[in-house]
């Protein structure tokens, strides 16, 4: 196979868009992707996402028992298609608040530098000036929202929470209708976004099913990439840069087994050093979700008929209906206690039984309420298993492993409790079904929080940047000790912002395909 100038490991949403704007130049682009095709129902149809859980697109990824939620290891579905989890992830379009890009406290990242990034990324229902309207990425607001949304907005104003049409940020507070990527019935994932462009120029080439192995390093130089396709072990070199878009369990692991890592436990796992990065795969941090649920009123079916082969139909011919739902309707972003600089949790309302830790999948008549925690003070490791790409990295979240983090979602739980009971909202429900009505100390709260708390599905921060030598980045994606090579994903994120993790992934994406393009 031919050399190219870049090549860029992993199709996801960071990975596309800097595929796609390296593309648009004249350098040569190769884009390695593990998964295959996005041209499936469970990923172009929003309220499918759920099937993809274990299957074929997903990596399947698991924690190690977590001390702090009952010795219980937590799935950790990762997109393994064209798009990444772009094309797996529930759709919701939340960009951060400046508190979050300021606080990196980094040259370049502050809200000034990224918001007009984030415009760029944006074909926005809300049109200028705050957002875009001619990106790539076309945000919406939820065409046909279920009446039990509705309500639960207007009884989330009615308990106090600010009425904000543009909960996407950097002015997070508030309660709406969530912003979402979805156009014409269908989800508008990263691959959507950013592929069909460049794939009509002959400088760039995607392949699919393409495990990579390790990038090759000589003489402290990213000079080619081992992958395996089919059973054939190959080799393709680059002339400029490889950039890691593998996301926050991936990046970390392809750096461990490239050689650069953390030596001793390098050399543990039969890796031998080449660089090393003590902070490769620590400072892992995702946003923890508990998800509490009430049965309705008869009348308010919700979701729970969507599998009915009428909405099937409807979405074939039509593209409307209850498919086009991204089950995550309406959000509320609230502060747990008033004190704090700007919301700590994301409500989300879903017109469906939803349980975080069971595994069975049927569409039941329920409401319920996620809580997202958007500031935890865990932090956890990916580390390599062995040097084996085929084995699944060791992730360790430590999950409300910090004290702080447990009060939080116990004045998370009471003060959901306040939104559900305000009208319009209260007269749907008839009983607590989750946690349950007899839950109401503290002791009993937190039982019930380790008991079932999980993933919103936003890991990060696993390979960051910093202006510290220790820093597996630099404030320009570089890998320190390697020329040559960048990363450009979530594992970037020196901290995770209030945000759903898409479109923050995208905008280094972005980013990154700045600083390529302009030799930084």
């Amino acid at each position: 196979m031919a050399d190219y100038d870049y090549i860029v490991i992993g199709a996801g949403s960071a990975g596309c868009a800097l595929a796609g704007r390296l593309a648009a130049g004249p350098s040569s682009v190769l884009l390695l992707e593990a998964g295959g095709s996005d041209r499936r129902l469970t990923v172009r149809a929003p309220l499918a996402f759920a099937a993809q859980m274990s299957g074929p697109t997903d990596w399947d990824f698991s924690s190690q028992p977590e001390p702090g939620c009952d010795g219980r290891t937590i799935p950790q579905p990762r997109g393994r298609v064209l798009g990444g989890t772009s094309s797996m992830n529930a759709m919701v379009w939340v960009r951060g608040s400046h508190l979050d890009y300021d606080g990196w406290q980094l040259p370049g990242w502050g809200w000034s530098d990224v918001e007009p990034v984030f415009r760029r990324i944006e074909s926005h229902y809300l049109g200028g000036p705050a957002h875009g309207t001619s990106g790539p990425v076309r945000v919406t607001r939820l065409p046909e929202p279920d009446p039990t949304s509705s309500r639960w907005v207007a009884a989330a104003r009615a308990a106090g929470v600010s009425d904000n049409e543009d909960v996407g940020g950097p002015d997070l507070d508030g309660t709406s209708i969530a912003p979402v990527t979805i156009w014409k019935g269908q989800r508008w994932n990263a691959a959507r976004a950013y592929l069909p462009a460049a794939r009509r120029r002959s400088n760039f080439t995607v392949v699919t099913g393409a495990l990579v192995h390790r990038v090759v390093i000589r003489d402290g130089r990213a000079v080619a990439v081992e992958y395996e396709r089919k059973g054939q072990r190959l080799r393709v070199g680059a002339n400029r840069e490889i950039v890691l878009s593998a996301g926050a369990y991936g990046t970390p692991q392809l750096l461990q087994l490239s050689g650069i890592g953390p030596a001793a436990h390098l050399r543990s796992v039969g890796i031998a050093p080449i660089v090393d990065s003590p902070a490769v795969g620590t400072n892992l941090t995702d946003h923890p979700a508990t998800a509490m649920s009430w049965d309705v009123q008869p009348e308010y079916v919700g979701l729970s008929d969507a599998q009915k082969p009428q909405w099937l139909l409807r979405w074939l011919f039509r593209r409307t209906g209850k498919l086009t739902s991204n089950a995550m309707e309406a959000l509320a972003h609230i502060r747990s206690h008033p004190e704090l600089p700007a919301p700590d949790f994301q409500l989300i309302h879903s017109p469906s039984y939803v349980s975080l830790v069971a595994t069975d999948r049927e569409l039941r008549r329920a409401s319920s309420v996620l809580q997202s925690y958007w500031t935890p003070k865990s932090r956890g490791t990916v580390l390599a298993r062995s040097s084996d790409p085929h084995d699944a990295p060791e992730i360790r979240l430590n999950t409300l492993a910090h004290p702080d983090d447990v009060q939080a979602f116990i004045r998370v739980v009471r003060r959901t409790r306040e939104i559900v009971a305000a009208e319009p909202f209260a007269s749907v429900i008839t009983a607590e079904l989750h946690p349950g009505p007899e839950v109401v100390t503290d002791a009993a709260i937190e039982a019930w929080v380790r008991s079932s708390v999980a993933t919103t599905g936003h890991p990060a921060c696993s390979a960051a940047m910093g202006t510290d030598r220790e820093s597996v980045l630099d404030e320009k994606l570089r890998v320190r000790g390697v020329q040559g090579l960048r990363v450009a994903d979530a594992s970037a994120f020196p901290r995770i912002p209030r945000a759903n993790t898409n479109a923050p992934a995208i905008m280094v994406g972005e980013r990154c395909a700045d600083f390529v393009r302009t030799g930084q």
